[in-house]
């Protein structure tokens, strides 16, 4: 029987690794690009931090180019061929090297600025692929960037989920509230220009103007002060009075005091 045929490459994440195994700076290549991928993690890559990962390894040959390592891991950043490249580094991992690894994670990590949750697990996982000393993430994370390390929530403990849950509905409900006020706000606004055009008025009109235009109509349209005996004239004349009501209720706290 025939032997099974290989595993097809698909996805940038899988052509990435095929890539780095080719490679012949295999090694140097496969830690920038863990670098990228801790940089990736928690979206779009910052400039700073692929400027931060192109300062490592400066001694070392570049074989496969940093952008397009970049732009793969970008796209792919949970391929499931990764495994290969972090299996790869953890059987090259060197006492030696290992404190200035994790230096390189924590400075790729912080460059953007902030340090995420996903961030700090992958700089536990990372620490754990090096076997670095429990302790040595810490004292480089502190040395480095002047603050302690805060391990990440424990995922596995069903209280963080329901507090990322209730977190992630107080968010929705603050957008909600944000919406809300900003249609009364266009409504608002809607009405105010609506009434200002009743009385004439643009919509840099100030109190004092509002108050007078709506003194003026008020005087013109009251009906006592139409000719009795047209009928038309009397209906068309309360219509326009009640708009001008209208128009003064939605201004009149605008232009109560002028």
């Amino acid at each position: 029987m025939a032997g099974a045929a290989p595993e097809a490459v698909s996805g940038p994440g899988a052509q990435l690794v095929e890539r780095l195994q080719a490679s012949p700076y295999r090694l140097a290549d496969s830690v920038r690009a863990s670098a990228l991928w801790l940089a990736v993690l928690d979206g779009p890559l910052d400039p700073r931090e692929f400027h931060e990962v192109g300062l490592a390894l400066t001694h070392e040959p570049e074989g496969l180019p940093l952008h397009e390592v970049a732009e793969a891991l970008a796209a792919d950043p949970f391929a499931p061929a990764l495994p290969r490249l972090f299996r790869f580094l953890r059987g090259q991992r060197s006492p030696k090297r290992t404190e200035s690894l994790l230096d390189l994670y924590v400075r790729v990590a912080a460059a953007d600025g902030r340090i995420s949750e996903i961030e700090r697990h992958a700089l536990l996982f990372l620490s754990d692929l090096l076997a670095a000393p429990q302790p040595l993430l810490g004292e480089r994370f502190e040395a480095l960037l002047g603050i302690a390390f805060e391990p990440p929530s424990d995922l596995s403990d069903p209280d963080w989920f329901a507090a990322a849950e209730a977190a992630a509905r107080a968010r929705e409900a603050a957008a909600q509230a944000r919406a809300r006020d900003a249609g009364l706000a266009a409504r608002e606004a809607a009405a105010r220009g609506e009434a200002l055009r009743t009385l004439g008025l643009k919509d840099d009109a100030t109190p004092i103007a509002i108050k007078a235009a709506w003194r003026r109509l008020s005087r013109q349209h009251h009906p006592d002060r139409q000719p009795q005996g047209d009928a038309a004239v009397l209906a068309a004349a309360a219509d326009r009075f009640r708009a001008v009501q209208q128009a003064w209720a939605v201004l009149e706290a605008e232009a109560r005091d002028a």
